[in-house]
């Protein structure tokens, strides 16, 4: 067996693990102490595989830990140490900034806004276009087909402005209650936007207020998820991009 980390909190009023709390495969979830924090910890098989059933059981023990009223530095899935020693000795080498992490997002929670189109608009705009005849031999095929690359490049391009000004509105919206943003886009098959917000504990009915009377239309539509922990807040370097939560282990 190996060790697997799901999340950071304070030591100086360490939450205690909920009672009977199990996290992948089942295992039960427990404490283990390092200086200034602690670390929400089970036993995992040494070869992880990525499955949805993993991810939730990794987020459903985070989450049990932001429910307990402390705001945990969420480990990113499939952080696994040979055992405890190796992943205590993880911690320890970065215990500062680890440290001074668990300090800046005490207090907040994430809020997460997804922007997308309405399924209709997407097949009405993105529908391929296929040439009605696709033989090269054919007089004027290759034309028809850089056609269809030019409506569709025009239609995405129609799609990502409309999203532009959706987010813009959003984002002024919820300006004041905004400690920290981050914005991830996916603009493949299916464009959307989601936007991530670091906000006060306290403050997640005010921001869901003050959402409600943004203008949206059929096509565009947006869903508010959260409050979460701050997976998206907790890189420990620049290039960890910090959408998924901290990484320590390869």
């Amino acid at each position: 067996m190996s060790t697997h980390l799901y999340c950071i909190v304070p030591s100086d009023s360490p939450p205690a693990i909920p009672r009977g709390l199990v996290g992948i495969d089942d295992e039960r979830v427990r404490p283990m102490p390092i200086d200034d924090v602690v670390a929400w910890v089970s036993d995992v098989e040494r070869r992880l595989a990525v499955s949805v059933a993993g991810i939730r059981a990794h987020d459903a023990v985070v989450e049990a830990a932001l429910e307990t009223g402390v705001t945990p530095v969420p480990a990113r899935y499939g952080q696994r140490f040979d055992d405890d020693d190796a992943c205590r000795g993880a911690l320890e080498s970065r215990a500062a900034s680890i440290g001074a992490l668990l300090d800046r997002v005490q207090g907040y929670v994430e809020m997460t806004l997804i922007i997308t189109p309405s399924t209709a608009k997407m097949l009405r705009d993105l529908k391929p276009l296929v040439p009605k005849v696709d033989d090269d031999a054919t007089p004027g095929a290759g034309r028809e087909y850089l056609e269809t690359l030019r409506a569709r490049e025009a239609a995405t391009g129609v799609i990502r402005q409309a999203i532009d000004e959706l987010a813009q509105r959003l984002t002024e919206a919820a300006r004041r209650h905004v400690h920290r943003s981050a914005v991830h886009e996916q603009f493949t098959r299916l464009p959307l936007r989601t936007l991530s917000h670091l906000i006060p504990r306290d403050a997640v009915d005010q921001y869901k207020e003050t959402l409600r009377p943004v203008p949206t239309t059929r096509e565009f539509r947006f869903l508010v998820i959260g409050p979460r922990a701050p997976y998206s807040f907790c890189a420990l370097n620049a290039g960890d991009g910090g959408a998924h939560g901290m990484k320590l282990a390869d």
